[in-house]
């Protein structure tokens, strides 16, 4: 697609053209911050909708260098717009210390999570190459829908939903085997 037509259809005012390509490109860009920045799907339509009106007012003023490069640019601003504000949402500002500022010991807790990441470590290392990349996919991104997972890897959302589960299946054996020893 041919998204220069975006920014001659902003400059030209032309509202059908823009509507178009807004819908498009605002899908595009949830799907990449949903893939990419495992971001909410409410966050990556509100970073994406952010994004086609911050990009429309670079274009009126004449601020866009290449619009040749427009889809670059959606995407660099639509990220840095996700993560602005995922930042925004970790400050905690207090006007006083809370009450419960220390939390009680977890070392044992975490002693356990080690234990059962190092035998789920050694479990991946006895998966076959296609498994293991497939499964580290999933890994890297957990709330990632089915489709776009089957799209990735050329499958159809029945087989990649039936994959997950089979790798998952041999990796819960295996671990269960190593935690029992």
């Amino acid at each position: 697609m041919d998204y220069s037509k975006f920014v001659t259809a902003v400059l030209e005012q032309n509202r059908d053209v823009l509507n178009e390509y807004s819908v498009v490109i605002s899908k595009v860009l949830v799907k990449f911050l949903l893939v990419r920045m495992d971001a909410s799907l409410e966050d990556a339509q509100d970073s994406a909708q952010n994004t086609i009106l911050f990009t429309i007012e670079k274009i009126k003023n004449d601020e866009l260098q290449h619009p040749d490069r427009i889809i670059h640019y959606l995407f660099t601003t639509a990220k840095n717009d996700y993560l602005k504000n995922q930042e925004k949402i970790k400050e905690q500002n207090y006007d006083q210390i809370p009450e419960h500022y220390a939390k009680e010991g977890d070392q044992l807790n975490k002693l356990l999570n080690e234990e059962r990441q190092s035998i789920l470590k050694k479990c991946l290392t006895k998966l076959k190459e296609k498994q293991l990349k497939y499964i580290t996919y999933w890994f890297k991104h957990p709330r990632a829908e089915t489709e776009v997972v089957a799209s990735y890897f050329g499958l159809s959302i029945n087989n990649a939903w039936t994959k997950k589960h089979r790798i998952i299946q041999v990796l819960k054996g295996c671990v269960e085997k190593n935690i029992n020893k």
